[in-house]
């Protein structure tokens, strides 16, 4: 899934200064708390939108909710990104920092999708030609997906890489047509 430019262009700016400043772990760790938050929290995410909640409340419930958390250059941010109505934006500006930080390091996260568990053996191969053909780190995490009848989808950053059998299907159909 592609993330919204406008959460990009701001966790790229934060990026750019916590980079300037030596400060991306402790930014990166903040950020990860709030967008944990926000996406475990269905409360909480649902009052992240709601304009009507004032802006004062939603930094004092991310406040209650990162209890010992703390980056100024973070919370600045945050406080930034929640006066200017962009609240709802927090847990994808986290993921934005994540991959902005992922590619100044020259790693990219992939998830690999299956309707049954992978042998640790298929997961490294998987990883090792991933690594090959990007000429990065890849970071695999393996996910169950019960909807699948068999095959693999690989997503790997904002791309689909779709070996399912329901996508060979599909493809046989359409070439029958």
């Amino acid at each position: 899934m592609r993330p919204d430019p406008v959460a990009s262009r701001y966790a790229q700016a934060l990026f750019d200064l916590a980079k300037d400043h030596g400060q991306v772990e402790a930014v990166l760790d903040h950020l990860t708390q709030v967008g944990g938050a926000c996406d475990t929290v269905p409360a909480l995410r649902q009052l992240m939108g709601d304009p009507g909640v004032r802006a004062d409340d939603k930094l004092e419930l991310l406040k209650r909710a990162l209890q010992g958390v703390s980056s100024p250059l973070a919370e600045a941010f945050v406080r930034l990104a929640v006066s200017f109505g962009r609240a709802q934006l927090l847990g994808e500006m986290a993921e934005a920092f994540q991959a902005a930080v992922d590619a100044d390091q020259g790693r990219m996260r992939a998830v690999v999708r299956s309707a049954r568990p992978l042998p640790e053996g298929a997961i490294r191969h998987l990883r090792r030609t991933l690594e090959t053909l990007e000429g990065k780190t890849i970071e695999l995490s393996a996910e169950l997906d019960e909807t699948l009848l068999g095959g693999l989808q690989v997503f790997l950053g904002s791309r689909l890489i779709d070996h399912s059998v329901r996508r060979q299907l599909d493809d046989l159909h359409q070439h029958l047509k």
